[in-house]
């Protein structure tokens, strides 16, 4: 089985599960297909061989599934169809044609056209940003004015969501992503549905079509969720420009709030924050800071109303990136360390037994850890007569920069340095610090409090987990 990380996907209410099938006649294209679809906030891709040129898939699903079928010689691939619970979908193909029965077969097959129709029609044409909305919501209504299936309702507020998000608000992210005012007026529309201005009739046209309070768009691809992340970033961009004090808030945080504040309460919210949680610690191996807090997110993420079926799937890939950290994991022993300080004394780390230690790992080439130096010392202060030790040390080469630099900034407290460097350093490893500024919280015990502490600008953050451990 090959993975390709890319989103969240479908796991809906606690109701027992149901089987679709996917049966697939293929001839033409060689041996192997290969079926994609979300699962688990991960879009997979199963490669299948053919037999007979004849392969068959199943799912397991509670609710709608979402899935591709590409063939590799030659390459070619569907839209994503749609399959509900209990149904199996035929689908044949050959060098010419491809025909799909079973299930919502009409809607499958209007898919099919559709995607092929816009390949024909806007091939290499520059068009504006209703164009193709216009077109396709034309299509739309008509085909579901004779569209007959139980789900025909949660079928055709799915495919309006997805047309005003890949087309209408892709486009719009691309054209103003830094024009604070065109996007303030979307999202004041999304989120109070105001009446448009004479000038906003062209930037807002066709969004009316969405109504993100509806509970069937709840049910919606995770292509089509992960794409309005793409203006939750741009949102948290746009309030940083406006107050550059929210530079030193965790991002996971701003954009919770940029999404609680954009929609009301609903399933489609509760997988919007899902997607954009489990993103922040996929992306660990890349940005390990990215761990700090997590544990936090995620209890404050299950109070989230629709949230139970996703919570087990983000607590899963937390606890598999926590295995990486191995002997930084809570309550293990911190990995012993000398270093010499300032002066070339040699400081032991078993010295601080007794005190919760607070280690800044940072470098003089590191601006970010520039940045965090003045709540460093802020937070030494506040600390300076209670069984505390702030403790920074420096990954630096050049001892003498390294001084110079503490000298510059009036640095106070113990300094200490590693000068073998990022990649050679004995504490880079023990303590498996991918990046600087990294942050580590030991207790009073000499044992990992966090890993992954949060930055002295976090303010009231940092400072609740260190009074935590002094009680």
């Amino acid at each position: 089985m090959k993975k390709i990380i890319c989103g969240c996907l479908l796991l809906w209410c606690s109701v027992s599960y149901s089987q679709i099938t996917i049966q697939a006649t293929v001839k033409g294209y060689g041996n192997s297909i290969i079926i994609g679809y979300f699962k688990d906030f991960n879009y997979v891709s199963d490669t299948l061989r053919l037999k007979n040129n004849l392969a068959s898939y199943k799912f397991n699903s509670a609710g709608p599934v979402y899935f591709k079928l590409q063939t590799i010689n030659p390459d070619s691939y569907t839209p994503f169809l749609m399959a509900f619970p209990g149904e199996t979908i035929a689908i044949k193909k050959d060098i010419d044609h491809l025909t799909i029965s079973g299930g919502a077969e009409s809607y499958n097959r209007f898919l099919i056209a559709a995607d092929s129709a816009i390949k024909v029609d806007f091939s290499r044409k520059r068009v504006d940003n209703n164009t193709i909305t216009k077109y396709l919501l034309d299509r739309s209504d008509a085909f579901f004015s004779s569209f007959e299936h139980p789900d025909k309702a949660m079928i055709m507020d799915i495919y309006n969501l997805h047309v005003i998000t890949n087309y209408k608000f892709y486009s719009l992210m691309i054209k103003y992503a830094n024009d604070t005012s065109k996007i303030n007026s979307l999202t004041k529309f999304i989120r109070n549905k105001e009446s448009v201005k004479p000038s906003e009739v062209d930037l807002l046209k066709y969004i009316d079509k969405v109504d993100f309070d509806n509970p069937n768009i709840g049910f919606a691809n995770i292509s089509d969720v992960m794409m309005m992340n793409n203006l939750v970033r741009i949102l948290r961009t746009q309030a940083i420009k406006k107050d550059s004090t929210l530079k030193n808030f965790d991002e996971y945080t701003l954009e919770s709030v940029i999404i609680k504040n954009l929609f009301k309460e609903s399933r489609y919210r509760s997988r919007l924050l899902a997607y954009n949680l489990y993103d922040r610690i996929e992306s660990y191996t890349k940005y390990p800071m990215q761990l700090a807090e997590v544990g936090n997110f995620i209890a404050a993420f299950s109070k989230e109303k629709f949230s139970d079926d996703l919570v087990p799937v983000i607590e899963k890939l937390y606890k598999q990136q926590l295995v990486t950290v191995g002997s930084l994991a809570k309550g293990e022993l911190a990995p012993y360390f000398k270093l010499p300080d300032v002066k070339g004394k040699m400081v032991y780390l078993s010295a601080f037994k007794g005190k919760v230690v607070y280690l800044d790992m940072w470098a003089t080439w590191c601006g970010p850890c520039l940045k965090e130096m003045p709540y460093m010392e802020t937070l030494r202060e506040k600390y300076k007569d209670k069984a505390v030790e702030l403790i920074a040390i420096s990954i630096d080469t050049d001892i003498k920069k390294w001084l110079a630099k503490i000298a510059a900034m009036s640095l106070k407290g113990i300094q200490l340095i590693d000068s073998k460097g990022s990649e050679n350093s004995k504490i880079t490893k023990d303590y498996k610090i991918h990046g600087v500024p990294h942050y580590i919280l030991i207790d009073k015990n000499g044992r990992i409090a966090s890993a992954f502490a949060p930055r002295p600008s976090s303010g009231a953050d940092i400072e609740k987990a260190i009074d935590q451990l002094l009680q």
